[in-house]
């Protein structure tokens, strides 16, 4: 199987993989014996380049039935084929077992990482020779017309190690990988066994696992050239991460990656699933980063062409601000890891552009004068500081000071966020906003678009965590030509836009630690100080909401907002925040001080308090209350703190109710029958 290109520099070595020769194609009834039709479980981010392998002509599988293994090889590249043989399987029952391996192994079921191995260069690629095994099981009641079709899944993860070694003398030699401490490290780097074909759980072999991965270069492979390298590694988890020794003709250079730790694997229930580990390094080199404006724009650039951006990191592989940047000099601006998305059936797909994967550490410095206008015209768009983050990506410590602004003109749906417009699978830490947020675009009616600081997270196979975010921006936002209340809303947030998961996913989102100061004044549906809509597994927990909400939403009774997050879904839970802020609608919208509806069973509301002011037309209990606006679910309710005052809107004038402790039960929200844990007992009442 060969990988696509993946260009680092101009004049840089890049991965390609066991490339062959193209064979005709035929129809399978061309053929004596039985054909195969190869296809992925998913392309998952294990894949050797973002998610993308392919097949290529010449490709060889073993294929294991009835007790007997036959080979079978590849006719043409995709990231689909079909298989052949010439003394392959005669005739196929479905009732037996059928198991297909990649790459071919003289023992049948056996795969393996082998823990030495030899790189091979040709017109500036390196030749994988050390392939990520496969293992395919067909898919039910498939067999057409003489073909079967087989579904492939990633039994192990695949590393990979972007080098720059600098200065170094000599010739390079080989490239050694292995724990940086015995002491935490779990598992095995190299692996030589079987496995599961439906769980893809492993059965090591006797004395078949090692803990170290050596590749040896090809001779006079010059160290100053930058390398991308990318091999399959074992099951293994470790805190304090992996040593990477380099040796050269002139002496030996360590260098201690993933120092914050790693798991190259993640299991669920019995199923296990690999993950694609990607950690540029700027290794053994002089250290870089960004020290002007000119720098960030380069560097964005690099990123969304694909190229090495190790002139912007330093020793430890993290690209990093090295003082204050101006960027008054910059009138349009291009997001780093500018790409756009399609969520549908709650699931999420990189639809065009190059997400940032890396480590990002502003060092605390600040960006000044940066004025971000988005006017994006690409449906999915995600727009921001960053535009997407992808799987292991962490952005941390950096300000945005109260000269930079952000203005969301986008005439397509689009997640705009001040530091990024999408995460997935990634972090994002110690951000401090003191920017303005203006939103005026329009991307249709019921067309979602989101702003705040982070526009939309989504989990898929780990969680996306926004830890220790400060927005003290105002926040103003017209309607945006949407009518919706739904998941399809325009939805503006202090911190998060929106948040969710995979369908078929348990890892959360996690919002912790976050505070808003900002306020809002917006016409749109959804509206909160900390998230706009927690869709699907979004945790808040630690988070406090001081900023007023105000909204004119102008369909009557249409909007859903709360001062905490708008809405309640499947999995998503708050946990020991508090809000301080007033909410206030003209329009007779739907309110809760923490949050308008709680709608899933799981959900868990405790340790949360409200202290603020509730304003709406609606009838109290009505979709109103001081502390949701609805619940007739049987959330886990625990802990919790009303306080506050609840009113009508009244014109403006407000016609009000201070609770206390005799009535605030009769204000506290509409209540459903099976809503069996809104009691006094988890509701207490409270006041500052």
């Amino acid at each position: 199987m060969r990988n696509r290109i993946f260009s680092i520099m101009a004049g840089l070595l890049v991965i390609a993989g066991c490339a062959k020769e193209v064979a005709p194609e035929h129809s399978p009834a061309d053929y004596d014996f039985l054909v195969l039709k190869a296809d992925w479980a998913d392309l998952t981010k294990t894949d050797m380049n973002e998610g993308n392998s392919t097949w290529e002509a010449g490709d060889k599988i073993t294929v294991v039935y009835d007790g007997a293994a036959y080979e079978y090889v590849a006719e043409s590249a995709g990231e689909t084929t079909t298989f052949t043989s010439t003394a392959g399987i005669a005739s196929y029952d479905p009732a037996k077992s059928l198991v297909a391996y990649y790459p071919a192994t003289d023992v049948a079921g056996t795969i393996k990482v082998e823990s030495e191995k030899a790189l091979t260069f040709k017109e500036g690629t390196q030749t994988n020779t050390s392939c990520a095994p496969l293992v395919g099981t067909p898919k039910d009641d498939n067999l057409q017309n003489g073909a079967l079709s087989v579904v492939f899944s990633n039994v192990f993860s695949v590393l990979e190690l972007r080098i720059d070694a600098g200065e170094l003398a000599g010739t390079a030699k080989s490239i050694k990988v292995e724990p940086a401490s015995a002491e935490d490290f779990e598992g095995y780097l190299s692996f030589t066994g079987t496995v599961d074909p439906v769980t893809l759980a492993v059965t090591p072999a006797e004395n078949g696992t090692g803990n170290s991965i050596t590749l040896n270069l090809p001779e006079n492979t010059d160290p100053k050239q930058a390398m991308t390298l990318k091999f399959p590694v074992g099951r293994f988890s470790t805190a304090s991460g992996l040593k990477v020794t380099f040796t050269t003709s002139e002496g030996t250079y360590s260098r201690s990656v993933y120092k914050t730790g790693v798991t190259s694997y993640v299991q669920k229930g019995d199923k296990f699933y690999a993950r694609h580990l990607a950690k540029p390094m700027y290794a053994f080199a002089n250290a870089g980063g960004i020290a002007t404006a000119e720098d960030l724009i380069a560097f964005a650039a690099a990123v969304n062409a694909g190229e090495s951006i190790v002139n912007w990191m330093n020793a430890d592989g993290k690209v990093v601000l090295l003082n204050d940047i101006d960027m008054s000099s910059v009138t349009s601006w291009t997001p780093i890891g500018a790409s756009a998305f399609s969520w549908a059936s709650n699931a999420l797909s990189l639809t065009s552009g190059k997400m940032f994967t890396g480590y990002f550490d502003g060092q605390g410095y600040k960006l000044k004068n940066f004025k971000m206008v988005c006017d994006n015209a690409t449906t999915g768009g995600a727009w921001g500081l960053f535009g997407g983050l992808g799987a292991g990506a962490v952005v941390e410590n950096i300000v945005f000071d109260e000269t930079c602004s952000l203005e969301v003109k986008a005439t397509a749906p689009t997640d705009c966020g001040v530091i990024a417009g999408m995460i997935w699978d990634a972090k994002v830490r110690n951000i401090t906003n003191n920017a303005a947020m203006k939103f005026d675009g329009n991307g249709g009616d019921n067309k979602r678009m989101t702003m705040a600081v982070v526009g939309m997270a989504f989990a898929e196979t780990d969680s996306t965590v926004i830890s220790k975010v400060i927005n003290n921006g105002k926040i103003v936002a017209a309607a945006g030509g949407n009518t919706k209340n739904g998941g399809t809303a325009v939805q503006v947030a202090g911190i998060l836009g929106f948040g969710t998961n995979h369908l078929n996913s348990s890892d959360i989102v996690a919002v912790l630690d976050c505070v808003n100061k900002g306020d809002i004044e917006s016409a749109t549906a959804r509206a909160s100080g900390l998230v706009a809509a927690c869709n699907r597994y979004t945790h808040v927990r630690g988070c406090d909401n001081y900023g007023d909400n105000l909204n004119t939403f102008k369909t009557s009774g249409g909007a859903r907002l709360g001062n905490i997050t708008c809405i309640t879904g499947a999995g998503s839970a708050i946990y020991n925040s508090r809000n301080f802020g007033d909410l206030i609608s003209t329009t007779t919208g739907a309110v809760g001080g923490v949050l308008c509806l709680v709608n899933s069973d799981d959900n868990v509301l405790d340790g949360v308090e409200t202290y603020g002011r509730v304003i709406s037309d609606k009838a109290n209990n009505s979709y109103k209350g001081s502390f949701f606006g609805q619940c007739s679910k049987k959330a886990t309710i625990r802990n919790c703190v009303c306080g506050g005052t609840v009113g009508m809107y009244n014109g403006g004038t407000y016609d009000v109710v201070e609770v206390n402790a005799d009535n605030y039960f009769d204000y506290i929200g509409q209540v459903g029958a099976t809503a069996v844990n809104v009691t006094k007992e988890n509701i207490r009442y409270g006041k500052l």
